[in-house]
């Protein structure tokens, strides 16, 4: 009798596990996968200003960005074609997916901000993103932090009124960013991000602040399949030295500092992504851009940009959005 009763409760066991697994199994099965938001900007770079978007896993992104010269100056335009004939500023980068969600760059820019900013500038940055949205909004935004550091290997030359390289030691040459991205995909068609931005300048003039901190505001709005208008705007955040700070709306010429505002249409074309676009900044930096602007669209200061990024997939690529909607 002893020896049935324990068979029978060994047998109760063996079957209550037994529905423990099924029932387990079928709430797995219920349970949703959770699907990243994909594609919430096109490029790692919106225009000027870096997106919260990544270089896949062995993947490699060359970029090259033009910045042309004033389109409208009095009595010189008409000899630029619209300020064709003179390079602002100049940008290649490359940039190498480590992992998904993390991947480093480096660059070079002609430096854009004459007599004023640094030329010559070599960078190098490293970008990690924290959080990725999800389709069904459980996670709201996607959220991506870099930092940069730049150097200068201009020569000191005495007819530019810059005195940055005069006796300095090399240090005095480098500045650095610290940038947060904040981007969330509101709908199929607009993509909106926060970048707010400190930058730190080893050596700068008398009139000047050495850490400047920086908003900016970015969007995306997606207008045909391929298309899509994209713009920036940054300014500066409290203290600019004794530097005269000016908004768009006053419409002040002659000032020591004036807000980013850059707008441009972007095309995808299979590997690559080409953007023009329209802009008051010399500068395709941060550290260059950002701290220097002396332009202002009321001026009629305004320049002709492009950008060309194409993607090359080195290996396996990574697991990102898989099965994200774009």
């Amino acid at each position: 009798m002893k020896k049935n009763l324990l068979f029978l409760m060994m047998l109760l066991g063996q079957f209550s596990f037994a529905q423990n697994d099924i029932v387990d199994d079928i709430l797995n099965e219920q349970k949703p996968k959770r699907e990243y938001v994909a594609y919430t900007f096109k490029s790692t770079r919106i225009i000027n200003g870096h997106s919260i978007e990544m270089v896949k896993k062995n993947a490699i992104d060359v970029r090259i960005s033009h910045r042309f010269g004033d389109i409208a100056v009095k009595g010189v335009s008409g000899h630029t074609l619209g300020g064709i004939d003179n390079a602002s500023d100049i940008l290649i980068s490359v940039e190498y997916g480590i992992l998904d969600d993390l991947s480093i760059g480096v660059g070079r820019t002609k430096g854009g901000t004459a007599n004023v900013g640094l030329k010559e500038l070599y960078n190098g940055y490293i970008k990690y993103r924290a959080l990725k949205q999800t389709t069904d909004f459980k996670y709201p935004m996607s959220i991506t932090f870099i930092a940069n550091a730049v150097i200068s290997s201009q020569k000191f030359d005495p007819f530019v009124a810059n005195q940055l390289l005069k006796n300095e030691p090399i240090a005095h040459r480098a500045s650095y960013m610290l940038q947060g991205l904040f981007a969330c995909k509101a709908t199929p068609w607009l993509s909106l991000q926060l970048s707010p931005t400190f930058i730190w300048r080893n050596y700068v003039p008398y009139n000047d602040v050495n850490g400047m901190f920086f908003l900016g505001f970015s969007g995306r709005a997606k207008v045909a399949k391929r298309t899509a208008i994209i713009f920036e705007y940054f300014t500066a955040l409290g203290a600019m030295g004794n530097r005269q700070y000016g908004g768009f709306v006053r419409g002040k010429k002659g000032l020591d500092y004036y807000p980013n505002l850059h707008v441009g249409v972007e095309f995808e074309t299979g590997g690559h992504v080409f953007a023009i676009n329209l802009t008051n900044s010399e500068g395709l930096i941060e550290n260059d851009f950002l701290p220097y602007n002396t332009k202002t669209w009321s001026a009629g200061q305004i320049r002709l940009g492009f950008t060309i990024s194409r993607i090359f997939q080195l290996g396996k690529g990574g697991t990102f959005s898989k099965k994200a909607k774009k």
